[in-house]
């Protein structure tokens, strides 16, 4: 052999099939972690806030839910021009509750996470003076402001209203 047809040595980190061997194993390692790591965030559903976990089994305290549809009541929150953000019209016995709290959940980050107090304005709608102008969507939670009842629903990004309506149903 002489030295022209000779092959010619590479180094191993240069040798393609080395990176099929070793780099498409490692890369379904890391993409394990990543998976494990993403599951074991608060993966919490926010409409329900009081969930009680022990071993494999959730409870869930239903009992404001409960208390809305026995209550009948639902609701349609309504982008409002300025310098109202929100209107809201509420249907169904409310009680003698003076101020509500809306919960505008970020369906991806906490973080973004905003409430607003809703004031009355007469016994069947109720307004907020401000309401995030984001592209978004939200998932809505509106509760009393002694947290009796509670109502939910979504607000898509393109959408100016949303119905709300107690989260379980008999």
């Amino acid at each position: 052999m002489t030295a022209r047809n000779a092959p010619e040595h590479r180094r191993a980190w240069r040798e393609p099939m080395l990176w099929l061997v070793a780099g498409l194993p490692a890369a379904s390692v890391i993409a394990g972690i990543a998976l494990l790591v993403a599951i074991a965030r608060d993966n919490v559903d926010p409409l329900s806030p009081g969930v009680r976990r022990t071993a494999q089994i959730q409870a869930e305290d239903t009992r404001a839910d409960e208390e809305a549809l026995r209550r009948g009541l639902s609701a349609i929150a309504k982008r409002g021009a300025p310098p109202v953000g929100l209107v809201l019209e509420l249907h169904g016995d409310a009680g003698a509750t003076t101020a509500l709290r809306l919960h505008l959940l970020h369906p991806v980050s906490a973080a973004f996470d905003r409430e607003l107090t809703l004031e009355r304005v007469d016994a069947q709608f109720w307004r907020a003076a401000e309401m995030p102008a984001t592209t978004n969507a939200w998932l809505l939670r509106l509760e009393a402001a002694d947290g009796r009842w509670r109502l939910a629903g979504r607000l898509e990004a393109a959408a100016d209203s949303a119905t709300l309506e107690p989260v379980w149903q008999r």
